[in-house]
């Protein structure tokens, strides 16, 4: 028996390879330019106001894709407050359709009367009425300017021990539902509140995932036989130990 031999493929494959892709490229283009939008969709969206991303892209049924500038289009509806990219696309038949990824919210600050939903980056968000986000209230950080171009954005020490804390306690799904509230001291740093039985719990200015181990550890040792009706508060500063007080 005699092998086959390989077949070797030459230049000329290499290049009628790269032709059609290249056609195909200009013949979507082309389509693309002639295509008439016939409506506008937005996806993604869950606190970004679908009508106003709509309003912001500039889009408008009748177009004529070459008359639309695409990235113009994402640049405009990444503006907004509450979307942290955005992308475009126009089909053959002429839906046109923004798809956004909002901005993921790790906190809600508490500023008196004010408030706004603030990013692990310290990007501040509007609150929007009638849609609920369930995360931890953090006190003692000023609530700045959400509703322009360029919201205010928390830089300082104390902000970034919080963030660094809470991005932290967000591998622990169960442990960050239970957090109510929290703050950044100068003496304890991160001091927080649990929802079961308002138990005081501090963690210090670092060490944050070995200290929430040690809470894991303890609610699963502790909380579980004997639940948390006696402990007033919980200290996971000290090396090898969680210090009760009841």
């Amino acid at each position: 028996m005699t092998a086959k031999k390989k077949k070797k493929f030459g230049a000329e494959y290499l290049f009628a390879a790269l032709f059609l892709v290249i056609a195909a490229m200009v013949i979507g283009w082309q389509l693309t330019r002639e295509t008439v939008v016939s409506d506008v969709t937005v996806t993604g969206h869950r606190m970004a106001d679908p009508g106003e991303i709509r309003r912001v892209s500039g889009v408008e049924e009748g177009l004529h894709g070459d008359s639309i500038a695409f990235l113009e289009v994402i640049e405009r509806v990444e503006t907004l407050p509450w979307v942290a990219s955005a992308y475009v696309s126009l089909s053959q038949s002429g839906h046109l359709r923004i798809r956004v990824e909002e901005e993921e919210p790790i906190a809600l600050l508490a500023d008196g009367r004010r408030s706004a939903l603030v990013t692990a980056d310290g990007i501040q968000l509007p609150v929007v009425l009638g849609k609920a986000i369930d995360v931890p209230i953090l006190h003692g950080f000023r609530v700045g300017n959400t509703s322009t171009q360029t919201p205010d954005t928390l830089t300082s020490e104390p902000f970034r021990t919080a963030s660094e804390f809470l991005q932290q306690v967000r591998r622990y799904p169960g442990l960050y539902a239970m957090i109510s509230e929290m703050m950044v001291t100068e003496s304890d740093g991160v001091v927080a509140l649990s929802n079961e039985s308002t138990v005081r719990l501090t963690f210090g200015h670092g060490d944050f995932d070995e200290r929430i181990r040690k809470w894991q550890a303890f609610q699963a040792q502790v909380v579980a036989e004997k639940g948390m009706g006696h402990v007033r508060s919980l200290d996971f500063r000290y090396r090898g130990q969680v210090v009760a007080l009841e």
